[in-house]
């Protein structure tokens, strides 16, 4: 069920429709019980280790708001924090880290085979353990207190396995969500409308935008070498674009579906390609986790605070740092390097500049972004610049490389008229965004789509919807 958008709405229309029918002291457990179940649709082991590092957290979050003195709350601290960060690596990078090891062994000239763990990675590992942290660093910082009791046990639960925010996040800061758990959740038609509206923008984004443009950018990145390099060229940006209203696209409908159970959530997305530099694209490309690395890993290193040379490395670290999160894989820190290296030398831009020169930066940035994203996606750092010679080597306009490059959409003649409608609705998502850019705010707060954006993203889903695609793109992050 957890892969399935539509199967996890019809859940959500389930819980709903009990949850208000219950008192609102119970809502917080009917949460909790959802979010349980579907957890276990995607394996009960799953659910006792997520619950299991939950549980230790919560406990340790209580040593450490008990402890006496500095020295003690800080062995709590990484009680606490060490053994989540063990389950991480076993599960996610062990293999990375043997297998590099033995790489560099081999090249000193000492063999050996390295061992492997045939472990399924859980779902959603890198999301909850980042929220864990969150919670044990916060109180252990005095900036919130630890849960106690059986109620402060089953809220600080419901938000590590809070169902619409296992899978990509966002990742919510536990003083927020909490404290609304507490106060017992309550029908707002206006955030249930909000988070409705979000739910279909949502949709749009990924079922008619990212699971259409899915197969063209697997099938070149896959091989291309069998395409010419215009095809590579166009299949880069398309995963862009891909990456961008998958992840968006499922952000919003999480936030949406959140709003739907009485629970106002943070943003995510904010327009992030009409960004005219690296740190405006950081401030608008999940913002939660961007707000996560700053607080927990920026600044505990010293932030700007520190020798001119030492930020800059604070930024770097932070960077890698983010690569790695998203994969264990040398071409996810490689990409994590590439940004970091950008915001370093990067400087802040004029506010009153021509349009002209807005608009220039604006495609200097997502060009960059474009180029990056091709590590990201590459399955190794040897096949990203693979991938990069021949759109570079192969490149050419001619009609018959045009008509070649436009055929992995189908692979037969209706391959013209796929590419136009993907561009179409690409063309319509930039209408929308750059509406929220540059437009006028709407008069009434906490609207999110206008009438008519509602009836066409509505009319779109309904009839020229992907169905039956991959799941999100970010769960395997």
């Amino acid at each position: 069920m957890v892969s399935n958008i539509m199967l996890t709405l019809a859940f959500l229309v389930g819980v709903a429709a009990v949850y208000y029918l219950v008192p609102r002291r119970f809502r917080q457990w009917l949460l909790l019980l959802a979010s349980m179940l579907f957890y276990v649709s995607a394996g009960p082991w799953m659910l006792v280790l997520s619950g299991g590092s939950a549980l230790w957290s919560f406990y340790a979050g209580a040593k450490i708001e008990q402890a006496e003195t500095k020295e003690k709350k800080k062995v709590w601290l990484w009680a606490g924090i060490l053994p989540i960060l063990g389950v991480l690596f076993v599960y996610k990078y062990f293999n990375f880290f043997v297998g590099s090891v033995a790489a560099l062994l081999a090249l000193a000239g000492l063999g050996g085979s390295a061992p492997v763990l045939s472990l399924a990675v859980p779902m959603g590992i890198s999301y909850y353990t980042f929220k864990m942290i969150s919670f044990l660093a916060d109180i252990y910082l005095g900036k919130r207190g630890a849960e106690r009791g059986l109620e402060g046990c089953g809220a600080y639960l419901t938000y590590i396995l809070f169902f619409p925010q296992i899978l990509s996040g966002p990742i919510e800061r536990s003083e927020h969500f909490i404290e609304q758990l507490h106060e017992g959740p309550t029908y707002h038609a206006e955030l249930f409308s909000v988070g409705l509206q979000r739910i279909v923008l949502g949709l749009f984004k990924k079922i008619v935008i990212a699971n259409r443009l899915a197969g063209y950018v697997d099938a070149v990145f896959g091989a291309p070498e069998s395409y010419p390099g215009l095809a590579c060229v166009m299949a880069a940006f398309f995963y862009s674009f891909q990456l961008y209203c998958d992840f968006s696209g499922y952000s919003d409908i999480a936030i949406g579906m959140a709003n739907v159970l009485g629970i106002d959530s943070g943003q995510n997305f904010d327009c992030p390609y009409f960004s005219r530099g690296i740190k405006e694209f950081w401030s608008r490309w999940h913002i939660s986790l961007s707000g996560w690395l700053k607080d927990y890993i920026y600044i505990p290193l010293g932030g700007n605070r520190v020798s001119p040379v030492r930020h800059r490395l604070n930024v770097l670290a932070t960077f890698l740092v983010s690569g790695l999160w998203h994969g264990a894989n040398w071409s996810f820190v490689i990409w994590g390097g590439m940004h970091g290296l950008w915001n370093i030398i990067s400087t802040k831009k004029e506010e009153s500049v021509p349009l002209a020169r807005r608009v220039l930066e604006t495609l200097i940035t997502f060009c960059g972004v474009t180029l990056a994203w091709v590590f990201f996606r590459a399955e190794s750092f040897g096949k990203a610049l693979g991938f990069l010679t021949h759109a570079v080597t192969c490149f050419s306009l001619s009609y018959v490389d045009i008509q070649n490059s436009i055929l992995p959409f189908t692979g037969d003649n209706t391959c013209a008229a796929y590419f136009l409608t993907a561009c179409g609705f690409l063309f319509l998502l930039f209408l929308y965004e750059r509406g929220q850019v540059y437009g006028k705010k709407e008069k009434r707060e906490g609207m999110v789509l206008s009438s008519a954006w509602l009836a066409v993203m509505l009319v779109s889903v309904v009839l020229f919807g992907v169905f039956g695609a991959s799941g999100f793109l970010y769960a395997n992050f």
